[in-house]
């Protein structure tokens, strides 16, 4: 396995180096290494398939998403092309976390935007009060 399908192989199943980290209980700096690598070596490329569930060690995770030759820019395959999510807790549980996350920023990015709205609310019905001044002088 090489660094380059071992980072589309964590971004299929949405996880940052972050993440991978934590599942693998290396450091951050390690993942980085592994996806920069050439060729990973065999006893990661082990605890890589044992961490995703792979259970035949001779294909590759990516070859069940994309086929060996969509790794290559050749679209030509017939294997079928859904992302393949691993069932692993650990896995489970970073994409947890990192759905958390997100839901975290979209409630404040909410309260922002309720914020954004009150205030308009606020303008409009000045607003209004103006005019209805100004029609009461007519």
């Amino acid at each position: 396995m090489s660094g380059k399908e071992f980072k589309q192989l964590l971004k299929l199943n949405g996880l940052r180096q972050e993440d991978a980290a934590k599942i693998f209980d290396v450091s951050r700096q390690t993942i980085s290494v592994w996806c920069k690598s050439d060729k990973i070596d065999d006893k990661i490329v082990k605890l890589i398939f044992e961490r995703f569930r792979v259970t035949d060690p001779t294909i590759s995770p990516l070859s069940i998403v994309n086929g060996a030759s969509n790794v290559f820019g050749n679209n030509n395959s017939t294997i079928d092309n859904r992302q393949y999510y691993s069932d692993s807790p650990d896995v489970l549980r970073a994409h947890i976390d990192l759905l958390d996350e997100r839901i975290k920023e979209k409630d404040a990015q909410i309260k922002e935007k309720d914020a954004q709205i009150k205030e308009k609310d606020a303008q409009i019905k000045e607003l209004l009060s103006i005019i209805s001044k100004m029609s009461d002088k007519d």
